[in-house]
């Protein structure tokens, strides 16, 4: 018989933390852009990044 591991299961959640913390920070920068342009030609017509601010966030300096 093989002995089980009370070791919990990682969620998916923290295997990609664990991915994303090994990876050098120039590696997770091109990793999010390049899920950012995937995501934007899915769905392209309801990402508006930037250009539905309200008054009063626009106004910032």
């Amino acid at each position: 018989m093989k002995k089980q591991s009370k070791q919990r299961k990682k969620t998916a959640q923290e295997r990609q933390d664990e991915i994303f913390r090994k990876m050098s920070a120039e590696k997770r920068i091109e990793v999010g852009a390049k899920l950012w342009l995937l995501a934007k030609s899915l769905v392209g017509d309801k990402i508006n990044y930037g250009t539905k601010r309200s008054q009063a966030s626009s106004n910032r300096s």
